[in-house]
């Protein structure tokens, strides 16, 4: 019997091509080939031990009659006779209606073949109590003892021949027993052939089972193994048919699925990824913008020359850790203390260029200084605020950089009290950001882009910044969760 001949009998039976229902309808051929012979063997030892039981019953209360008939009886009756006990007062009828009532019933119970010498005994019985009464007529008569005593004689041979057909019936009962004995012999002989023939076709049965279900199993798996194997060479085009098994339908469609979201992955996390240097560049040429550090030296000259020695050492100090930091070497996670050490850097040039307009507080608390954070994502966000907002407003300008704790998470906020951006300019803004690159249009969200893009990459969340401005100013917030530095050790690009 092979896989075809498996299939063809599962096809006939109703089964499907769904393994379950397989095995199921195995489960079930094999437990109804072990239950027959052991139900079969139950029920004959059922019967058969019924009918031990009731053989050795009847035997048990017929030889309990025996004494009764045979010496009980005349005994009373001998009592009578030599003047004992008198005739009313005696208990030989009681005793007849004794036997004849356990007669009966064992008459009622017997088998048919077995039941003619408790009918002859019972007829008997009649006889006997025919002779009982003539006793109980001859003394109330006075007649002589010795009648009397002729008449006892009767009563005991009528008593004996009750016994002997007892007796026969005994014998019979214990015949008919061995011929049961010999009958559940034969039996159960015949069960254990019949439990060795199932025992072997069962076991026959499991294996081929086993086989048929094994390579069923089997064939389309490997094919999926095969098809694993291709797409861990990078294979991503490759597909699998689907299997006839139906518990494996759903894994095949599953991975198809999956080697075509893993190529559209791919492709995407290769864009991210230029997207992300692209970003990173973008970011490294504004910060060392020709513009900004032509601003510094042209400020250091300008305090040289003026004999401002204390300031072109605090300024050329500032600048310095600016670059310093920005470099990192080549490190993208940084102590937040660093990042704010780089932020007065860029802060303390800034003040002194725009001393009369730019003031500045650092308010975050000085636990979370030894937190890990993605670098320069505050100092972008403060330049935007000074050429965006304070450069554009009348009189001095205002910004704060604040930070706290809230729910295991970082949320840093660069607040400033600039010129603010209307509702329209807001809501560009906010477009722009989700876009893939700003448009020509806004080139001056570079920073905010930049800081915005690497929150979502390196810290793998769909949000970056989050910006609010209106007529007293701009507020522009990111909140990342926390990064120890074993977290961060040695990994490049979150």
């Amino acid at each position: 019997m092979d896989r075809a001949m498996f299939d063809r009998l599962f096809s006939r039976m109703g089964v499907g091509n769904s393994l379950s229902e397989r095995l199921r309808f195995s489960f079930m051929v094999i437990m109804a080939l072990m239950l027959i012979p052991a139900l079969t063997s139950i029920w004959t030892m059922r019967t058969y031990a019924d009918s031990y039981h009731q053989a050795i019953s009847q035997v048990e209360r017929v030889s309990s009659l025996k004494p009764l008939v045979t010496s009980d009886i005349p005994d009373e009756m001998w009592s009578i006779v030599a003047g004992r006990i008198g005739f009313d007062d005696a208990r030989q009828y009681a005793l007849m209606d004794e036997v004849n009532l356990t007669i009966e019933e064992l008459m009622s119970t017997a088998a048919g073949g077995n039941s003619a010498e408790l009918t002859v005994a019972r007829r008997t019985m009649d006889t006997l109590k025919s002779y009982i009464d003539r006793m109980g007529e001859q003394i109330a008569a006075g007649a002589f003892v010795a009648d009397n005593e002729a008449l006892l004689e009767e009563v005991r041979s009528v008593a004996s021949l009750v016994g002997d057909m007892l007796e026969k019936y005994i014998t019979v009962e214990i015949t008919a027993t061995m011929n049961t004995s010999r009958l559940l012999q034969e039996q159960l002989t015949l069960i254990l052939w019949l439990m060795a023939a199932l025992v072997v076709i069962t076991f026959a049965f499991a294996i081929l089972a086993q086989k048929s279900l094994s390579r069923t199993i089997r064939t389309p798996i490997a094919k999926l193994e095969r098809f694993a194997g291709a797409i861990a060479e990078g294979d991503l085009l490759a597909r699998v048919d689907k299997p006839e098994v139906t518990e494996l339908r759903g894994l095949t469609e599953s991975l198809n699925v999956m080697a075509g979201k893993l190529q559209r992955l791919i492709d995407e996390n290769r864009r991210e990824q230029e997207n992300l240097k692209r970003s990173e560049l973008r970011t490294l040429q504004a910060q060392i913008a020709p513009h900004f550090l032509y601003n510094t030296l042209d400020a250091i000259v300008w305090l040289a020359e003026a004999q401002r020695t204390n300031e072109v050492i605090h300024i050329t100090r500032a600048l310095s850790d600016f670059f310093r930091i920005s470099l990192s070497q080549g490190r993208d996670w940084i102590p937040l203390s660093d990042e704010i050490k780089h932020l007065q850097g860029y802060l303390t040039i800034q003040k002194i260029r725009y001393r009369d307009i730019l003031d500045y507080e650092i308010d975050i608390p000085q636990a979370l200084y030894g937190r890990q954070i993605l670098k320069l994502l505050l100092q972008p966000l403060v330049e935007n605020a000074i050429y965006h907002g304070i450069k554009h407003r009348r009189g001095r300008g205002f910004i704060r950089v604040k930070g706290w704790e809230q729910e295991g998470r970082m949320v840093l906020v660069v607040q400033d009290n600039g010129a603010g951006m209307t509702a329209e300019r807001l809501a560009q803004v906010r477009e722009s950001l989700s876009t893939e690159a700003p448009t020509e249009g806004e080139r001056g969200c570079y920073g905010l882009f930049n800081v915005n893009k690497r929150i979502q990459l390196y810290y793998n969340q769909p949000e970056g910044v989050r910006i609010e401005s209106g007529e007293n100013g701009t507020s522009v917030s990111l909140c990342v969760p926390f990064r120890r530095k074993d977290d961060v050790q040695g990994v490049s690009g979150g």
